[in-house]
C-alpha cells in the first residue's frame, strides 16, 4: 500500500512537471512582452504600494484574472 501511494505521488509530480514544461514552451514570449509593454501601467505615487492594472477591468478574461 505504501509503495502504491509513493508511486502515485511520483507519477503525479512527473505529469505536472511535463505539463508545466509544455505550457512554458508554448508561450509566445515576444507577444507577451509586447502585450505587457502596451497594457500594464505603474502608478507614480511614491507613498502607495505598486499597483499594476491590466487594461479595463471589465474586459479581463478569467485566465487574466487568475494571472495567466
Amino acid at each position: 500500500m505504501k509503495t502504491k501511494t509513493i508511486a502515485a505521488i511520483v507519477g503525479a509530480f512527473i505529469c505536472l512537471s511535463i505539463a508545466s514544461q509544455t505550457v512554458e514552451s508554448s508561450i509566445d514570449k515576444e507577444g507577451l512582452k509586447e502585450y505587457l509593454t502596451e497594457n500594464v501601467k505603474e502608478q507614480d505615487e511614491k507613498d502607495s504600494s505598486i499597483n499594476f492594472e491590466i487594461g479595463d477591468k471589465e474586459e479581463r478574461s478569467f485566465l487574466e484574472w487568475v494571472g495567466f
